[in-house]
């Protein structure tokens, strides 16, 4: 008798679609006819031939076990919160999808073995007023409204939401999703965020790497309006608005600004004001004529002047490179290398090798992507033995508080 292995169909489909490979692809690769592909990746779990198996795993480069662990985390493309134009493409979300979705299983395994942060993040309902909902996320974030957020990527972790940076080129699909624009005007995507994780728990943002400093801190407080506001559901141009207005309203409450600018300032008066509370000029000025801060006409002629005035550092407008930009480091999440080296002792995916994790190397190479490395020489004990952070969670190793109350 010809010995048989049980493979889970959905396992099938997601390394497909991390390989970036078509159907036809894998079905010529394999020597299979169309629909028996089909038919296997629609399947719970089929048996294939020991033969057929191997031919499988090499094909996909995945490790046997992955396609034999059963499935936990899945997300659905219309499970993502997604920032993105309507120009993307139904093959490009469905790699999203199950990039997020095999994230998670990994964020699991990370909490298995050392807990991660409970999630601190509240779940309001979408027609919240926006300035409410901000003070709301800064509350939990123990944050005061007049307060700053020196390291948006730091508070965003320490309430529990993981970060992956996505890279151009990843290294697991050697797929390109957007272009090298810095600017962010031709952009495919910036970022997008789910609830991941066996029982979908797990607040997940992932965001595109980026030069600018502006857009990441930008694009992270708008993928946690997302969390906040839309934990279900599409998300719809007027959910968009909603999520844009948000992420300027947690970088710079109105409020505050109110009582900080003029009410007919000049982009010079402006820079200070972005300088502060880490916002970028584009975003600051709609904020302020959003919240009625700013006139109409003050406004256009202020957004006229930022698209016409010359950056002589960059030879480009205002308005494509701002002054400041290169004012901060561009922030980068550390809460995976962190728990990589907590529960594994590792720095690099390679050093996961003698764990037999069901990815393979380059596809935890993209989960640790841009991540801030742990720092060096310590051992998993000593790890284990910094002291919890403030909060209420414990074996959380201690990051330095920024932009928090003393």
């Amino acid at each position: 008798m010809n010995a048989t292995v049980d493979v889970y169909g959905l396992r099938v489909n997601q390394a497909r679609v991390m390989r970036a490979m078509t159907v036809t692809a894998v079905m010529e690769a394999l020597g299979w006819k169309h629909s028996r592909l089909n038919r296997l990746e629609k399947s719970a779990m089929s048996s294939v031939s020991a033969e057929d198996f191997d031919r499988l795993v090499e094909v996909l480069r995945f490790p046997a076990k992955f396609f034999t662990t059963a499935p936990t985390s899945r997300v659905h493309p219309s499970d993502l919160l997604f920032r993105a134009p309507r120009s993307i493409t139904a093959t490009e979300r469905e790699y999203l999808a199950q990039f997020a979705a095999l994230a998670g299983e990994f964020l699991d395994e990370l909490h298995i073995r050392a807990q991660l942060p409970p999630v601190r993040l509240p779940v309001l309902p979408s027609d919240t007023p926006v300035p409410q909902a901000a003070v709301a996320v800064r509350q939990a974030w123990r944050l005061d409204a007049d307060t700053p957020i020196d390291y948006l990527t730091h508070e965003v972790e320490r309430s529990g939401v993981a970060i992956v940076m996505r890279r151009l080129l990843t290294s697991s699909s050697r797929r390109i999703l957007g272009d090298e624009d810095s600017t962010g005007k031709l952009d495919k995507h910036l970022g997008y965020s789910v609830r991941v994780g066996e029982f979908h728990t797990r607040p997940l943002i992932v965001v595109r790497q980026s030069n600018s400093w502006e857009r990441t801190r930008w694009t992270l407080a708008h993928e946690v309006a997302h969390l906040t506001l839309h934990a279900s559901g599409s998300v719809t141009e007027e959910r968009e608005e909603q999520a844009s207005a948000f992420a300027s309203e947690l970088l710079a409450p109105a409020a505050v600004l109110a009582k900080e600018v003029s009410r007919t300032p000049s982009l010079a008066e402006l820079l200070p004001v972005k300088s502060k509370w880490g916002i970028s000029l584009g975003a600051l000025l709609r904020h302020l004529h959003t919240s009625a801060l700013l006139t109409e006409d003050r406004f256009e002629a202020l957004r006229r002047q930022l698209y016409t005035r010359v950056n002589t550092d960059t030879d480009t407008t205002w308005g494509r490179v701002e002054p400041g930009w290169n004012d901060r480091a561009v922030e980068r999440p550390r809460l995976i290398s962190k728990w990589l080296e907590m529960a594994f002792s590792a720095r690099t995916a390679a050093m996961l090798a003698p764990f037999d994790l069901m990815w393979p190397q380059d596809v935890l190479e993209d989960f640790m992507a841009g991540q801030r490395a742990a720092p060096a020489g310590r051992s998993r004990s000593q790890a284990a033995q910094v002291p919890a952070v403030t909060g209420g969670y414990s074996n959380v190793v201690v990051l330095s508080p920024r932009g928090r109350r003393g």
